[in-house]
């Protein structure tokens, strides 16, 4: 389920740097508020694939009508676009159910109002597809150093980037419960030059790239 947020503001607003961060502690804190159920169970125990665990919620970046770079942050004009996706309906429904009793978010210092909720159709991806990113895509493996291990952040350039995108999604089709057997497969490509983004997620330097790539796999045409 894939949820489109507009929101409005009366004058252009001043985002700070790391906003990604504030819409993370909005998102988890919103559903909370709906469902403390939901919201304690995704804090605290998630969805289990080996020794990993998996929110499987997912949310783009603030697309502004305009925007500009300041000292202090990004200025930016309504209306704002914000895309929150998860495959299961409970915590959507659960923001939707925050947003909708309080009409308003909060980002540090920065108030936006609630226009429009719209939950938008489940594309076809059942073919072969050209993508484009709405927010970072982040691929890591660790590495040892000085006897610690240590976080690496690959580029789209790294023949191992897509390896791990792979692997992750299938690691959460097993969280889910969704067969994954010899014979799956699913490919991707980079198209063009991608962009490399900065951000903090709790408290945590994450280095992610946006931009285009191909997509296709037999694994996009299982039910479920």
């Amino acid at each position: 389920m894939r949820l489109h947020v507009i929101f409005q503001s009366q004058e252009p607003v001043t985002l700070p740097w790391n906003y990604p961060h504030l819409l993370h502690g909005y998102l988890y804190g919103a559903i909370t508020r709906s469902s403390p159920k939901i919201g304690a169970f995704l804090h605290e125990q998630g969805f289990v694939a080996g020794s990993h665990r998996y929110k499987l919620l997912v949310f783009s970046k603030l697309f502004a009508a305009k925007s500009k770079a300041s000292p202090g942050g990004l200025i930016v004009s309504a209306p704002l676009n914000w895309w929150v996706s998860s495959p299961l309906t409970a915590p959507i429904e659960a923001l939707v159910k925050t947003m909708l009793s309080e009409g308003e978010i909060r980002l540090g210092n920065t108030r936006l109002f609630v226009e429009k909720l719209e939950v938008e159709r489940t594309p076809d991806i059942s073919e072969r597809m050209v993508c484009e990113t709405i927010s970072p895509v982040v691929a890591s493996t660790g590495i040892k150093e000085g006897g610690k291990l240590l976080k690496r952040f690959l580029s789209p350039d790294d023949s191992e980037f897509w390896r791990v995108v792979k692997d992750n999604l299938f690691r959460k089709a097993e969280a889910l419960g969704i067969p994954i057997t010899p014979e799956t497969n699913l490919y991707f490509e980079t198209v063009g030059k991608w962009r490399s983004r900065l951000f903090t997620v709790q408290k945590i330097n994450v280095r992610g790239y946006e931009g285009r790539f191909i997509i296709e796999g037999n694994w996009l045409m299982m039910p479920g």
